[in-house]
């Protein structure tokens, strides 16, 4: 039987109007369907259609041109329906605010609270089990949700609540089970995307401030997506494909950009910006590669980018203008580079396996190059001071070199081909330079200068040479060439 409300036959039905152009229509076919339309004021309209089993409707708008569509369909009596057990409740009060729900599917429930000016939330759920919760309170908000399309069942649930003006959120839910997405947005103009395909994945994205973009997609199953933004122009990036991955961006400052992408399984990437201007780029290919960054301060520059399986990278900024970039392409690899100060310069390539490579830099104007082609290499670089300049190539397997600078405009270089090559360089004053270079096997060299613009230039070719230079004092000379 048909019951066609706003009538004196209508049962569980209530619609209450004051007002003017006031408008509700509810129609129900089926059992045990509950519905009621509060509307107060001006050119509101409602129309509820329900087909199906157990369907609840609860619809209440105060305020000018409020509109509000809301279907939750299925079968009927006697059919299959897919349509079980469905809630949809919707307040708007304000001006312009513009509601639409569908529902098909099974133990659907979607909440609905709109205040403020040309608020509009588009809520579309299929699957099993979704739930929303829509909250826009501010002016020309939109939220559009899309739970459950594609093969699959869906344990969906999604949350977004915007407090400003001018947000805009979408969350795309497609095939899946238990997949959970939870926006929250105060300010202005800020805008949120999350798109995730498989099952068990989450979404966590919240933006205080103006202006604000961020975007997470998940595709594969158990992936999790964190962005957190405080501030102004903030721009976020979170892509992942495959399982168990884990991206989180963290933000709190001004016009600040962050960018992870991981393809595989069981990747870590987190990035943290504290100040103005910063940039980090994050790129995984593989599985089980850790990426942390860390950035405090203005103009601040990273990439990180791993191709292969079980690599480690962790970059510390702290300062203005400092910048670094580190490639591992292989297994097993370890990067470590923190900077200190302003516009120092580091650049780390590791290619191969069990390649670890430490960097620490302290003050300003600090420069070094690092780069490992082979296996079980090591190299650490440290500097301390002003406009020091590193260059450390290893080619080959086992290979050790460490380098440490005190003071301001010392230079080194290190190049180890070969294997089981060692290499220690100490210089501490003004202007020194040592210049390294070690071809073959098993050679060891170290250097120790102490003063100002010393020289040092040890070249060690064939197996098993070794050397030692001491230099105290300044405008010192030493040369030592080995060969056989």
């Amino acid at each position: 039987m048909k019951n066609v409300f706003l009538t004196a036959a209508a049962l569980m039905c209530g619609s209450v109007m004051f007002g003017q152009f006031n408008v509700s229509t509810v129609d129900q076919i089926g059992s045990g369907n509950s519905s009621s339309v509060v509307q107060t004021g001006l050119t509101n309209s409602s129309d509820v259609d329900s087909v199906g089993d157990d369907n609840d409707s609860t619809v209440d708008q105060n305020g000018v041109s409020n509109t509000n569509e809301t279907r939750q369909t299925g079968g009927g009596p006697g059919g299959d329906g897919l349509s079980d057990r469905n809630i949809s409740s919707v307040n708007q009060s304000g001006a312009t605010n513009n509601n639409f729900i569908w529902q098909d599917g099974d133990d659907n429930i979607s909440d609905v609270d709109q205040v403020g000016v040309d608020n509009d939330a588009y809520t579309d759920q299929w699957g099993f089990s979704s739930s929303s919760i829509v909250s826009q309170d501010g002016n020309n908000n939109d939220s559009d949700v899309f739970q459950g399309y594609g093969s699959g069942n869906g344990f969906h649930v999604s949350e977004v609540y915007q407090s400003g003006n001018d947000n805009v959120s979408l969350v795309n839910q497609y095939g899946g089970d238990a997949n959970d997405s939870y926006v929250e947005q105060n300010g202005n103009m800020n805008d949120a995307l999350a798109d995730q395909n498989g099952n068990g994945n989450i979404s966590d994205i919240w933006q205080t401030g103006v202006g604000n973009d961020s975007d997470v997609n998940q595709n594969g199953d158990n992936n999790w997506g964190q962005n957190e933004q405080i501030g102004d122009n903030n721009t976020s990036d979170i892509d992942q494909d495959g399982n168990d991955n884990y991206g989180g961006a963290g933000q709190y400052g001004n016009d600040n950009n962050s960018t992870i992408d991981q393809d595989g399984n069981a990747n870590y990437a987190l990035t943290f910006q504290i100040g103005n201007q910063n940039n980090s780029d994050v790129i995984q290919a593989g599985d089980t590669n850790a990426s942390y960054v860390e950035q405090q301060g203005n103009n601040n520059g990273q990439l990180t980018q791993q191709g292969g399986n079980s690599n480690d990278a962790e970059t510390y900024q702290i300062g203005n203008g400092n910048s670094s970039t580190t490639g591992q392409f292989g297994d097993d690899n370890e990067s470590f580079v923190a900077q200190s100060g302003n516009n120092n310069g580091s650049f780390v390539l590791q290619i191969g396996d069990l390649n670890d490579s430490d960097v620490a830099q302290t003050g300003d104007l600090n420069t070094q190059v690092t780069q490992q082609v082979g296996d079980s290499n090591d190299s650490d670089v440290s500097q301390t001071g002003n406009s020091n300049g590193s260059s450390t190539t290893q080619t080959g397997d086992m290979n050790v070199s460490d380098v440490d600078q005190i003071g301001t405009l010392n230079g080194s270089a290190v190049t180890q081909t070969g294997d089981m090559n060692n290499s220690d360089v100490d210089q501490d004053g003004l202007a020194n330079s040592s210049t390294v270079d070690q071809d073959g096997l098993q050679h060891m060299s170290v250097v120790n200068q102490m003063g100002d613009f010393n020289l040092s230039t040890v070249d060690q070719n064939g197996n098993n040479h070794m050397s030692s230079v001491n230099q105290v004092g300044n405008s010192n000379v030493s040369s030592v060439t080995q060969n056989n």
